[in-house]
């Protein structure tokens, strides 16, 4: 389970902003990428949890696809629910499917210390791959 600010890495992008992460598992490195998706977005020291746990089930073809969609769905859901996600929680059948838990509350711009507007995940330089220590991701957020 991650809760908090990870370790990242950023990355300019003509109008968008990558960034580059490692995780010991692969499930780690989902929670972790969508940890700091939201660091981009508000300061996520500052997200708290009001109860309310929200479940994602989601299945691709392969893990880039998957994690694609992960940050998606999140994205997608705080949009619409006009929320912030500041712990997660990601469960991995193979390398396809996902069963995630998401807590959060409702975005306060003044608390949350609104950073950068997210459009979307992009599939461009999308790479995800196993290294020496556990795997490693690249992600472009359209701005």
């Amino acid at each position: 389970m991650t809760r908090g600010r990870p370790a990242y890495e950023l990355y300019e992008h003509t109008a968008d902003t990558g960034i580059v992460l490692e995780a010991p598992t692969l499930p780690l490195l989902f929670e972790r990428a969508a940890a700091a998706m939201f660091d981009l977005i508000v300061d996520i020291e500052r997200v708290g949890e009001d109860g309310e746990t929200e479940t994602v089930e989601l299945e691709e073809e392969d893990a880039d696809l998957l994690l694609v969609s992960w940050l998606g769905e999140l994205l997608g859901r705080a949009m619409e629910r006009r929320r912030v996600y500041g712990r997660f929680d990601v469960r991995l059948d193979g390398v396809t499917r996902l069963r995630g838990r998401i807590w959060g509350e409702a975005l306060d711009p003044e608390r949350h210390r609104y950073k950068t507007e997210i459009k979307a995940v992009t599939y461009h330089d999308l790479a995800l791959r196993r290294t020496a220590r556990g795997f490693q991701a690249r992600v472009v957020f359209d701005l």
